[in-house]
């Protein structure tokens, strides 16, 4: 066992130094490669790190956003809620795991009763990064929680398992957040 780690050592003392004789003799093609080599590195971080978000907006897309219940649910185009919150004058803001129980029960009332909105507003689908937007706009990420926001700032909110009677008591609760004038705000 001892002869065969001998021979591995000065197999790699071989090969390494017949890489630095390599090296020294032929600097300024070993720099090239080297600059070569980071150039790609750094693009293909760049490119991995751009598709990830492109491959998560496109997820979100193709499987929550096609099933939403009535137009008056606006969605958020993927990690824009944060920014879009904050520029907002007035804002309703859903925030729910899909297809949860909570999460069915209240998008098979909103589309049983769309008729009986009165307003827009925005579905913030917790899939990505859950546990910091929860600590953010403090929710239990397992709840549906309707957030009314004015400048970026919370004013009210309600949790559908706070309802009584979901099914006759959600949708007036909803049209009670806070409104002034919203439709004017929106555009």
């Amino acid at each position: 066992m001892s002869q065969l780690v001998k021979k591995i050592k000065s197999s790699l003392q071989t090969i390494g130094n017949d890489f630095a004789d390599a090296i020294y003799a032929n600097k300024k093609k070993s720099i090239a490669f080297v600059i070569v080599g980071l150039l790609v590195v750094t693009g293909l971080t760049f490119f991995m790190l751009t598709m990830n978000t492109q491959i998560r907006a496109a997820q979100i897309d193709n499987l929550i956003y096609e099933e939403l219940p009535t137009k008056k649910m606006v969605p958020f185009s993927y990690d824009q809620g944060d920014a879009i919150i904050h520029e907002k004058k007035a804002i309703s803001v859903m925030f729910a795991k899909p297809n949860q129980p909570d999460t069915n029960q209240a998008m098979k009332i909103i589309k049983d009763k769309d008729k009986e909105l009165n307003r827009n507003f925005y579905y913030y689908p917790l899939v990505y990064q859950t546990s910091e937007v929860a600590n953010t706009y403090d929710l239990a990420p397992d709840e549906v929680t309707f957030i009314f926001f004015q400048n970026g700032k919370e004013k009210n909110r309600f949790v559908l398992s706070s309802i009584d009677n979901p099914e006759e008591n959600f949708i007036p609760e909803l049209n009670r957040l806070p409104m002034w004038n919203i439709k004017a705000q929106e555009n």
